[in-house]
């Protein structure tokens, strides 16, 4: 009785275990639905204005990122080309933007032979973020956000400021000029410094 009654004098009071299981119960309930409300936000969408092709959503969040990166590094470096590792998601305007415009005929064209391009899904909370972190990618400034590698596996650099970010606005011949530069001058510019 003297337990109890200086848990009461200290502020606490006793839980029973029924209380305790029920609480436990509802969170559990809360997670479910939070998992679900989650699925249903970050899940491929096609906004208006934007195709929905038949080809399949440009990120995947099944594939091992870990993986799929050192493979693609490893090619790259063996078949001496660029390689570009971009980090975004289905439900972004600007990474399927980014994606479209990419394998847009002209684009296709020049990469073809010189490139080698991986998505990397950051879809969900932090997922692949410890990929980001490891490749020096910062996600702070928005997505889609990309990582170049030269022929010999060096890298080029980053897309950290945001030049990738508002993806949505550039066409596919500012896309173009984007992965010349970076082949042709080992330079990182913002797509739409060069006119529609």
């Amino acid at each position: 009785m003297i337990y109890h009654s200086a848990l009461w004098l200290g502020g606490y009071s006793l839980v029973s275990r029924e209380h305790l299981e029920a609480q436990s119960d509802l969170l559990a309930e809360l997670r479910a639905e939070n998992l679900e409300l989650t699925e249903d936000l970050f899940g491929p969408h096609v906004s208006p204005g934007m195709d929905s092709d038949a080809e399949p959503p440009p990120y995947d969040a099944n594939v091992d990122a870990h993986e799929e990166v050192a493979m693609a590094r490893d090619v790259a470096v063996q078949e001496q080309k660029f390689l570009m590792i971009t980090f975004g998601a289905n439900w972004c305007m600007d990474c399927r933007n980014l994606h479209r415009r990419l394998k847009s005929k002209d684009v296709q064209q020049y990469t073809e032979d010189r490139f080698l391009f991986v998505n990397v899904d950051v879809g969900k909370f932090n997922q692949n973020a410890d990929l980001a972190k490891e490749l020096g990618i910062t996600l702070s400034r928005g997505i889609p956000v990309a990582i170049f590698f030269d022929p010999d596996g060096q890298v080029i650099g980053t897309t950290n400021e945001g030049q990738l970010e508002p993806a949505r606005r550039y066409t596919s011949r500012q896309i173009l000029r984007f992965v010349r530069d970076i082949a042709e001058r080992s330079l990182i510019t913002t797509p739409d410094s060069v006119s529609g």
